[in-house]
């Protein structure tokens, strides 16, 4: 299967827990043999945070350690620009996964723009933050699937996913920066390959 997660970040992780749960996903697909990518705005936030508190080991341990998956950053862009971008990014995938915090225009891209055989879902790790007037602005309705680790907060069919730690990132000493309970990777991994098949 060729995954693209479309995240705020999976680098920088300082105020930004769902970093490492997004990366603990898709290295335990990519750890599988699944093709998976993960793309983040250039310079994003969280990035700049983590810089900024951690200093620059935090890069160097991702990069060591997270070869499970293929990482590439963009420059932000709008309009035209911006959907021949998310269209030549969706083209040969089987699923993109939209984490919770993207770009509002990114998101609604993606939840417009409906290759053959393309699962599009949209991923929170906060589904209380999931109000109703949050998924008509990001037009989640369009989504193939809403993945929470719990009920949204808005009227949406959703799927369990859990949050998981990279066992890398579990002896680098960063189960502290993890904000919740977490499961183990092979456990996070099934929920996630079942979520991201199309209902029968």
């Amino acid at each position: 299967m060729k995954v693209t997660f479309f995240a705020p970040s999976v680098v920088g992780y300082v105020g930004y827990p769902d970093a490492l749960y997004v990366r603990g996903l898709a290295q335990a697909l990519g750890m599988r043999g699944h093709i998976v990518r993960v793309v983040e705005p250039r310079q994003n936030r969280a990035f700049a945070r983590t810089l900024r508190d951690v200093g620059s080991v935090a890069a160097r341990q991702f990069h060591t350690d997270f070869t499970g998956f293929q990482h590439h950053t963009f420059e932000p862009r709008t309009g035209g620009q911006l959907l021949e971008w998310v269209t030549r990014e969706l083209a040969l995938l089987d699923a993109a996964v939209v984490v919770a915090g993207l770009d509002d225009e990114l998101c609604r891209w993606v939840a417009n723009v409906s290759p053959p055989g393309l699962q599009r879902c949209y991923l929170t790790f906060q589904p209380d933050d999931l109000t109703a007037v949050v998924a008509e602005r990001l037009e989640l309705r369009l989504f193939d699937a809403v993945l929470a680790s719990a009920q949204p907060a808005a009227e949406l069919p959703w799927r369990m996913i859990f949050r998981t730690l990279a066992s890398a990132d579990v002896t680098a000493g960063l189960t502290f920066r993890a904000m919740d309970t977490w499961v183990n990777e092979a456990q996070a991994a099934d929920a996630l390959l079942a979520a991201l098949q199309p209902p029968n």
